[in-house]
């Protein structure tokens, strides 16, 4: 609905999250921790207005705090650099039409929230620009709200932002927000697929979004504290320790709760639909694999002759054109032909065009059975009658299949390994499926890994081109020709283990199956160095005949998918196969090999996401041929999100043995 579309619009547009560039905001949180240590004990004992201070060094001090604060400023604002990213995700949940009027109204609240603590530092970062031209109340009024114990204050608005995450009575509350988004991800979106994004980086951005927002108002809050002391009106070393504590407690909070949402969100991402199909661009046909054709019977033997009938033909092959007759019409099938059945003895023919991959485009029988869709014919229809031969032997036009030979089919997928260029430290950041002359290729795009899961975006790795016609290029090595015996694929979904990385794919075969792999590389997320020779091959080789038996995804009557009227989804899983075959034959005279190749590219956050794993599924549903594409795991962050108390400071003037009370909430 428009009213949660907005708020959760809001809450990462106004938090200006960052998922497009590496995000860490453990690090930052230190960072500025130690910063509001140092700027504490450079500050020195709090002055005694009554004793007549110099109004310049109350000046001198509080230029010392706000530059402290300008510096601050300028981290967190480098870190907000990914604003592109967030527009992403903005328009993502835009398009999202909610399920739950409590999940609309803690988001509306949320991104109200947060729009005030971003307002409240953009306030700040102005008064720090414009330091030399303020009154001392104007800083001083500023800093009083930011350490008020009324409820619209900054610190109000953060317990605010943080009940929403953790509520303090989940018996009357119910659940986090956290929660409630994931459940409202988990199920396939469409706009996940457009924006390249798994429910996994939405949820973790989002506890980024919150992260930034408490260190924003965390800094806010102690450097009042200091102006505040500056100005005479108290030491305050014991309410800072005491924010210092409340923040530790939060972020603690919020990092346990974003780990759990983290640990149950879905890490894959796949391309759906696009608007409109083209092929070339979005996908790609294996090609005369196993193709309906029309043979009389008595070209399918040596010795002319029409002794059998049309089923007897289950493996057969062209022999000759009897009296130039429908034969010398149409292209010979140069390969194997195979299945043949008996419909009607006489038939209408729309042939299809010169340069395309199909034979026909539709047939029309006697007895009324239509194979295709029947419509208007460019080149005419052809009248096709069976016939008799001396009066005796009825000579049949049949229904088969054709596989055709290598050379006029499109059928070939290359064996070779696809690896990102370990040894210069990069990762895969993408891939796609692509079709090259006759043969299919797995493409990777490659990135710079850097510290802590960054990753610089690189570019596609070129393709390693080859025709099967090459000299040294060798079946069974090289490259995989489909065939009616072998011509399964698998599909499956393969993830590294804890501590590595994705750095390469391959198809390899596995008896009569082709067979996907992902390879991995560990690496050090601290300082982002792989450790090439470490890498290993990752496979789930199960087979029909294993003690779990790998089971077929079965195509019901397919047509070609780009004839469905709506979007296919994912109906694959993982430990299945699918055997590419023909199209249906009353759906499209078997003319088309199905699945189609979605060759759409996959490349999350425009190469800049950390990848831990791959697969190849199917997209597809009841009488659809479907889609066979790639899909991609995100990297698992839930081990990385963790939140530490910042350094704590102590004050000559306050007692060592002075015990700080424990917040309850």
């Amino acid at each position: 609905m428009a009213v949660r579309a907005c708020s959760l619009l809001l809450i990462l547009a106004s938090a200006h999250a960052f998922i497009d560039e590496a995000v860490d905001v453990l690090k930052l949180g230190k960072e500025i921790g130690e910063e509001v240590l140092n700027s504490w004990d450079i500050l020195g004992k709090p002055l005694n207005l009554s004793g007549g201070v110099d109004l310049p060094v109350i000046r001198r001090r509080e230029r010392m705090v706000l530059g402290r604060l300008a510096e601050i400023s300028r981290k967190i604002e480098r870190l907000e650099l990914g604003l592109e990213g967030t527009r992403a995700v903005a328009m993502l949940i835009a398009k999202t039409a909610g399920r739950g009027a409590r999940l609309e109204l803690r988001l509306h609240e949320m991104a109200d929230l947060l729009s005030r603590v971003a307002v409240a530092d953009l306030q700040m970062r102005e008064y720090v620009r414009l330091q030399k031209e303020l009154e001392r109340s104007t800083l001083e009024n500023f800093a009083l709200w930011c350490v008020s114990h009324d409820s619209t204050s900054l610190p109000g608005l953060l317990e605010r932002v943080h009940s929403l995450i953790a509520p303090p009575h989940k018996h009357l509350l119910g659940r986090g927000i956290l929660n409630l988004v994931l459940d409202d991800l988990q199920e396939e979106h469409p706009d996940l697929c457009e924006l390249q994004l798994s429910p996994h980086q939405l949820i973790y951005d989002m506890y980024n979004t919150i992260s930034l927002t408490e260190i924003k108002g965390y800094a806010m809050m102690q450097f009042s504290w200091m102006l505040l002391r500056i100005y005479g009106k108290g030491n305050f070393t014991q309410e800072a320790s005491l924010t210092r504590q409340r923040y530790g407690e939060r972020t603690s909070r919020t990092a346990a709760a974003a780990r759990a949402a983290l640990a149950m969100a879905r890490r894959d991402l796949y391309r759906c639909d696009p608007p409109q199909h083209k092929l070339g661009e979005t996908y790609e046909e294996v090609t005369r694999l196993l193709q309906g054709y029309i043979e009389n019977e008595v070209d399918m033997n040596s010795d002319n002759t029409c002794r059998e009938n049309c089923a007897h033909y289950t493996l057969a092959e062209h022999h000759t054109c009897f009296k130039e007759q429908f034969c010398s019409k149409q292209p010979a099938c140069k390969g194997r032909i195979i299945d043949c059945n008996y419909i009607d003895s006489d038939m209408w023919i729309c042939r299809a065009g010169e340069n395309s991959k199909r034979r026909y485009e539709w047939i029309e029988y006697e007895n009324g059975r239509v194979l295709g869709k029947a419509g208007s014919c460019p080149r005419g229809t052809t009248k096709v009658d069976s016939w008799w031969k001396w009066n005796l032997l009825h000579c049949s036009y049949c229904m088969c299949l054709c596989e055709d030979d290598i050379g006029s089919s499109e059928r070939t997928f290359s064996l070779r390994d696809v690896i990102a260029d370990i040894n210069n430290n990069k990762v895969v950041t993408g891939l796609r499926l692509v079709k090259h002359g006759r043969v299919f290729h797995l493409q990777i795009s490659e990135g710079t890994l850097g510290e802590r899961g960054s990753v610089s975006p690189g570019s596609w790795v070129p393709l390693q081109k080859f025709d099967v016609t090459d000299p040294g290029i060798r079946d069974g090595v090289d490259y995989h020709t489909m065939s009616y015996e072998r011509r399964a694929i698998d599909l499956d979904e393969l993830d590294s283990p804890t501590g590595y990385i994705l750095t390469g794919v391959r198809f390899r075969m596995i008896g009569a199956h082709l067979h996907f792999e992902i390879r991995s590389t560990p690496f050090n997320y601290t300082t982002g160095r792989l450790a090439p020779g470490r890498s290993h091959w990752i496979s789930n080789d199960n087979t029909e005949g294993g003690d779990v038996p790998r089971t077929e995804l079965k195509l019901h009557k397919p047509d070609i998918p780009t004839r469905s009227t709506g979007a296919l989804p994912v109906d694959s899983k993982h430990d299945q196969y699918i055997e590419f075959t023909h199209s249906d034959f009353d759906a499209d005279a078997a003319q088309s090999t199905v699945p189609f190749v979605d060759i759409q590219p996959l490349e999350p956050l425009k190469g800049s996401a950390l990848l831990s794993g791959a697969g190849i599924m199917h997209r597809g549903a009841r009488g659809s041929g479907g889609f066979v594409a790639a899909k991609l795991f995100t990297y698992d962050y839930s081990r990385h999100v963790r939140a530490e108390l910042p350094p704590a400071f102590v004050d000559p003037e306050v007692d060592k043995d002075l015990v700080l009370p424990v917040s309850n909430n």
